[in-house]
């Protein structure tokens, strides 16, 4: 949707969008869809991206950077947060860019990954969502601008995603400083980023891990991949697609940095809150991943969202979107 049609958009009526919707409600475990949701959804344009050969994705990708920035779907965070932009590793290249807001509270950084399955979106797309972010928890946060698929398969983003862990705390902060999050393939990535160190040095785990609606399973076959295959924004042939550009093809199911539920660690994981969304496939997977620290006897918390579709985080435009994110930023909070 072009920024002229979202204003006018945004400006409907929730209950007459309720009235052009009535036959067309969407429904799943005894949950109603957020119809101002649906509605946006049912308005982009279809874009079939397993179809993208490898060597034209960076194509579409620089596109889906540009309109995303042009048609805004986050707030303006209210008050303002400064920004500054640090190059981390030997080539000057990997950008870190950190987010101050105009009140800090609490002396803790996070560190955060964007999501796009690890193929799309960038520092850029996901800046006011940080922004707003920033503002809400009053906390510096740092995010990563890591290297994408195919072109960089797993485990570069990790790698990186170490270097920057590693980079804070030549900053002043300690291990137990920092808090890791990010949504979808940035959930993924700061997940996996904990069980990497797990197996390294456990002495230096970070203090949490706040993960927006994280992909953890390659099978993509969970009751909700399957139920909601198609037509909540993100797809199940989507997923298969940016797991494969991802792996490259390898087998790497044993691997509990690619496989999250393949933990295989008897070191305490930090504390963790997992957010999931009712209308989303990934749904079923982050359940899975907060069974399994529960079990485990870690500290672990689910925050369930079940009219919500995956992405909602970054669309605080629409009002129960809004609602959910202040909702669960006022919980990541409490651990800062």
């Amino acid at each position: 949707m072009k920024s002229f049609a979202l204003k006018v958009f945004f400006r409907i009526p929730i209950w007459f969008l309720k009235i052009l919707y009535f036959n067309k409600k969407s429904v799943f475990r005894g949950h109603q869809f957020d119809i101002q949701s649906q509605a946006l959804i049912s308005l982009q344009p279809k874009i079939d991206l397993t179809e993208i050969p490898d060597d034209e994705i960076h194509i579409t990708r620089n596109l889906i950077i540009e309109n995303r920035i042009k048609n805004r779907l986050s707030l303006y965070p209210n008050m303002p947060v400064k920004t500054v932009d640090n190059y981390i590793n030997d080539t000057g290249k990997l950008l870190l860019r950190e987010y101050t807001p105009s009140e800090i509270s609490s002396q803790k950084a996070i560190l955060f990954f964007h999501g796009g399955g690890y193929v799309l979106n960038s520092v850029s797309t996901h800046d006011l969502t940080v922004s707003y972010m920033a503002d809400r928890l009053q906390t510096k946060i740092y995010s990563l601008d890591y290297s994408l698929a195919p072109e960089s398969k797993y485990p570069v983003a990790l790698d990186e995603a170490r270097q920057a862990f590693d980079w804070l705390q030549t900053q002043g902060y300690q291990a137990s400083d920092i808090s890791l999050c990010g949504d979808s393939a940035g959930a993924h990535l700061a997940a996996s980023l904990v069980h990497k160190i797990l197996h390294s040095d456990s002495t230096k785990i970070p203090d949490s891990q706040f993960l927006i609606y994280p992909m953890c399973d390659p099978a993509c076959d969970s009751e909700s991949f399957n139920a909601l295959s198609d037509g909540y924004l993100l797809t199940q042939r989507t997923m298969v697609w940016f797991w494969k550009k991802l792996g490259n093809n390898l087998i790497k199911d044993n691997d509990d940095s690619f496989n999250l539920l393949k933990l295989d660690s008897n070191s305490k994981l930090p504390n963790t809150i997992v957010v999931t969304a009712g209308f989303d496939p990934l749904c079923d997977d982050g359940e899975s991943y907060a069974f399994l620290l529960h079990k485990r006897g870690d500290v672990v918390k689910q925050l369930h969202y079940p009219k919500m579709f995956h992405g909602f985080a970054s669309v605080t435009r629409l009002k129960a979107a809004k609602k959910a994110v202040d909702d669960f930023l006022a919980e990541y909070k409490k651990i800062l």
